[in-house]
């Protein structure tokens, strides 16, 4: 059964509900969606990623292969949660524009960003913005039960392999239209999202062998990048994949050590192999021992290359796969000792990150900061991250606990 798979307890958690309050996250999880489709949606089917703090137009007509593909992932989730044709209606209409004007008809793949007309504005090829379109026609696919988002997808992904990754089994990071490599520094970040996409992909019908494919991807990351001596995993590297220091902009996102230990533990339910589990605690712990604020709740990030030292700095989409990560092992693996830092973190957010007086999120929190004014909606702040979190509460948390 699936309670069973996702590891629920037979009795609930003490005190879960002090924790968790699941009308909070599920109103949340409406009104955002709502902002969103009031704020972003346009006739043409490309989604506009612009307002100011008062969710206000900033005056930019464009979206990115991000902004766009997030986007659809979006509304394909808010559709399958509440079943308002109105969401299912801009994910055909945003995968549509996405493939009639993102996609390089001439070689293949899809440009980065264009106007609300289709013209391209940015014509590189980013692998990120790649994941991505895998990641988001994968939701559109369930969603709207459709077979070609499906084979876009899996299309996507065979142009990923045989141009967007390098010599070592990596991925470049930017390539121009007709593939000049462009950047030669390299991440780890897009590596984490081709894993998500391709879990994604793994789950419509006839997709199961991506898993496989998905595991070359994690191997590449925990046999190459991890560091052995202490688990951490670094986010810059060189063309041929040795790490940076930090004079050069080496560091530690600890968002995405806590994003990594939450994909590679839900990788193992699906299958992948169980020695994912114990890299993806050593992950969790690294994140918390990092980042976490025990006074006041919340997350850091990022830290030095050595972990021993975080910029106090607080951002949104850090605090977002944070509650995810702990909400998740705190079911699924039965970690009780994630209860107390999972309360500050959604207490922090409740209390400091939501803008109460116009709604959605600030971007960042940091002494000597202002936050007050900080754009609601750019091409990198669509709520993504907001939206994996509540549906991660949304999968454990039964009726009989709703309050």
């Amino acid at each position: 059964s699936d309670k069973k798979r996702c590891g629920h307890r037979d009795s609930p958690v003490k005190d879960k509900n002090k924790v968790i309050k699941f009308s909070w996250f599920e109103k949340h999880f409406r009104e955002i969606c709502s902002l969103l489709y009031e704020k972003t949606v346009t006739n043409e089917g490309l989604f506009l990623p612009w307002r100011d703090f008062r969710w206000d137009p900033i005056g930019r007509h464009y979206g990115t292969l991000v902004s766009q593909t997030r986007m659809i992932y979006n509304f394909a989730e808010a559709y399958k949660k509440n079943h308002e044709k109105k969401y299912l209606d801009e994910v055909k209409k945003g995968c549509r524009f996405l493939l009639d004007r993102f996609k390089d008809p001439k070689n293949g793949g899809y440009f980065y960003s264009c106007d609300v007309k289709g013209n391209i504005i940015d014509s590189r090829k980013d692998s990120y913005g790649h994941a991505f379109v895998i990641f988001g026609l994968s939701h559109a696919a369930k969603a709207a039960k459709n077979s070609e988002f499906k084979e876009e997808a899996l299309k996507t992904w065979g142009f990923m392999k045989k141009v967007l990754r390098d010599e070592y089994g990596g991925l470049y990071t930017k390539l121009s239209c007709d593939f000049e490599v462009l950047e030669k520094r390299r991440s780890q970040n897009p590596i984490m999202h081709l894993f998500e996409a391709l879990l994604a992909l793994s789950e419509l019908e006839g997709m199961d062998h991506i898993l496989g494919e998905a595991v070359d991807v994690a191997d590449f990351i925990l046999d190459r990048l991890v560091r052995h001596k202490d688990h951490h995993l670094p986010e810059y590297y060189d063309k041929d994949w040795n790490e940076l220091p930090e004079e050069q902009g080496g560091n530690l996102d600890v968002g995405h050590a806590f994003e990594w230990a939450y994909l590679l533990s839900y990788a193992v339910e699906r299958g992948l192999p169980e020695s994912y589990l114990w890299h993806a605690e050593k992950l969790l712990a690294n994140g918390l021992a990092m980042g976490f604020d025990p006074k006041e709740g919340g997350i850091f990030s990022p830290a030095s290359p050595d972990g021993n030292s975080v910029q106090k700095i607080k951002g949104w989409w850090e605090q977002c796969e944070a509650v995810r990560t702990m909400i998740h092992f705190a079911f699924v693996r039965n970690k009780d000792s994630l209860w107390d830092p999972l309360k500050k973190t959604i207490d922090f957010i409740q209390s400091s990150m939501i803008d109460h007086e116009n709604k959605g999120w600030y971007t960042f929190l940091a002494e000597g900061m202002d936050h007050i004014n900080q754009e609601k909606l750019t091409p990198g702040k669509v709520y993504y991250h907001t939206i994996g979190m509540c549906l991660e509460v949304f999968r454990h948390y039964g009726e009989e606990n709703i309050i």
